[in-house]
């Protein structure tokens, strides 16, 4: 099944050729990275590997989330090392990722030489490959290289269908957010019949966190508080907090009450340091706000980062939440 023909994807002819060009590939995503892009990146080198072509995966998180350790090849995931890279990468794919700069220490693995094919569905892509396949119309990253396969007349096996469909379900948030398409079903449909049992995956995503991730959204949900005439809910966890991992779905919990318009999680990453999690409903572009501070996402999901103590993080981002209310 292919439904290209009614998807806004482009240039998957680049990229189809740019595939067929190398041999040997890296392959890379944002820092902390999630479901969705450790999927892609999985999914892509089983494709290559497939076609009788190597890649190997390299982030900047050390150890990669171990929440999808379910998936098969995870163990094959590899931090890169701070310091200098001798061989520069002749062909690397970066996937979920709307700059090059959030890749971060894995940018030493390329140069001017090293040509790039860049998949991300990401508002405000920065371009950056000699292939593009972006649009911000589509669910996931995974869902982009399930239509790039389907395109290159590549096999999609159950292992691959089960890291593909592990990303859309993770990004859509359980086929719940607003870019959930009928060419998203239809895409895990397909997904389903190449042998992906659909309620393990669920069960692992969303039923599958420690004594530790439970109590930490206790703690996020008694910080809770509302701004704005109860139209913002700010959350906050220390980093004694986040010694428990690295939450998905806190942040969505402030949008539970009636009326808010805007969920915001600080996260205290190191002291005066907070990378900050947006959520909205319907009327709040969250993009733009995290624009505001050098970070992105999408209209209803974005993140930046923040310095300062937290009562001044909180008031430059409740000062600007207002501007959008």
């Amino acid at each position: 099944m292919s439904t290209e023909t009614v998807l806004p994807l482009p240039d998957l002819a680049a990229a189809k050729a740019f595939l067929a060009a190398g041999d040997n590939f890296l392959l890379s995503s944002h820092v902390n990275s999630d479901g969705d892009a450790i999927g892609a990146c999985l999914a892509l080198k089983g494709l290559l590997a497939a076609a009788g072509k190597q890649a190997t995966i390299v982030l900047q998180d050390n150890p990669p989330d171990p929440h999808y350790n379910f998936l098969v090849g995870w163990d094959t995931l590899r931090p890169v090392e701070k310091k200098s890279v001798d061989t520069k990468a002749q062909y690397a794919v970066v996937l979920d990722c709307p700059s090059l700069e959030r890749i971060g220490d894995v940018q030493q693995c390329l140069d001017e030489k090293t040509h790039m094919l860049n998949i991300d569905h990401h508002r405000g892509n920065d371009l950056f490959g000699a292939a593009n396949v972006v649009t911000e119309e589509v669910s996931s990253s995974c869902e982009l290289v399930y239509h790039l396969a389907i395109a290159c007349g590549m096999d999609i096996d159950q292992d691959i269908a089960t890291q593909l469909y592990t990303g859309i379900l993770f990004d859509t948030g359980g086929f719940r957010f607003s870019l959930t398409r009928p060419t998203t079903f239809e895409a895990a449909a397909d997904l389903v019949r190449r042998g992906v049992h659909l309620d393990y995956i669920a069960d692992q995503l969303f039923s599958n966190k420690n004594l530790g991730l439970v109590k930490q959204l206790g703690a996020a949900i008694d910080s809770l508080a509302l701004h704005h005439t109860d139209q913002v809910a700010m959350l906050h966890l220390s980093r004694a907090d986040l010694e428990a991992g690295d939450p998905d779905e806190v942040v969505n919990q402030g949008l539970m009450i009636k009326g808010v318009e805007v969920a915001v999680l600080l996260k205290e990453e190191e002291p005066q340091k907070y990378r900050v999690s947006l959520r909205s409903r319907d009327r709040i572009d969250v993009n733009q706000i995290a624009g505001h501070f050098g970070g992105g996402g999408h209209v209803k999901a974005s993140g930046c980062r923040l310095k300062g103590d937290r009562e001044e993080v909180e008031r430059q981002l409740l000062d600007e939440i207002g501007k959008h209310l």
